[in-house]
């Protein structure tokens, strides 16, 4: 089996932000053990020697609340100089055993940019088998058909 087949996406893309304003991407994690999360800057029109002035990510137990940051999952003010024409990508990678449920990813671009944020959720409690389980659009090639009992194919 690929593990990355047995995984889930959730994404928020192309959201426009000024510089000093926030990006934030609250992720449900429910039946996850992993989560691997890219947070995507477009590019700049201009060198900026900070492509994230802010760049964390947090958690809670509750919705649209109570969020406080995960330790170790900070990247400090002045995150990377980029030059004009790049963007940038930054990557967490978040073992989900001692975490609370939702994630929520918090962006500051140090220039105005386009910012995604996409979500592997992996190690689930249940196989995701269709695409709309997969939280994508299509799948390709089509996957198999699985005995759940035993995961394999």
């Amino acid at each position: 089996m690929n593990h990355l087949e047995g995984t889930k996406t959730v994404a928020k893309v192309g959201v426009a932000v000024a510089a000093n304003a926030t990006h934030s991407h609250e992720i449900d994690t429910l039946g996850c053990d992993y989560a691997s999360i890219d947070v995507v800057f477009s590019t700049f029109t201009a060198a900026t020697s900070s492509y994230a002035s802010v760049l964390k990510l947090q958690q809670s137990n509750t919705s649209g609340s109570g969020q406080a940051d995960i330790s170790g999952f900070t990247i400090t003010a002045g995150a990377g100089s980029t030059t004009g024409g790049t963007g940038a990508v930054a990557r967490f990678n978040v073992d989900m055993r001692g975490k609370q449920r939702f994630l929520t990813v918090v962006a500051t671009p140090g220039n105005a940019a386009t910012i995604s944020t996409v979500a592997r959720l992996g190690k689930l409690e249940d196989m995701p088998i269709t695409a709309a389980d997969m939280g994508v659009n299509n799948v390709a090639p089509a996957v198999p058909t699985i005995n759940k009992q035993f995961q394999t194919y």
